[in-house]
């Protein structure tokens, strides 16, 4: 049986994959001005808000779910 990967887990995992990638393709530029504090800083910001959107879908699908009687 196949099983459908939740949006709670799929959406928060694309945008820590687009921060990654966005991270290693902008590595070089900031490896040239040496400004780390904002690479980092956007870097973490944007995995932090993976993070907090995992925790608010994963709840929205918990009321969804009581709501419909399934669990």
């Amino acid at each position: 049986m196949k099983r459908k990967i939740e949006k709670h887990i799929l959406l928060p995992m694309l945008l820590a994959l687009y921060a990654l990638v966005m991270g290693f393709l902008a590595y070089p530029r900031y490896r040239a001005t040496a400004n780390w504090s904002e690479f980092f800083t956007i870097i973490g910001i944007t995995l932090l808000l993976a993070i907090v959107l995992h925790f608010l879908l994963k709840r929205r699908q918990q009321i969804r779910n009581r709501f419909r009687g399934e669990g």
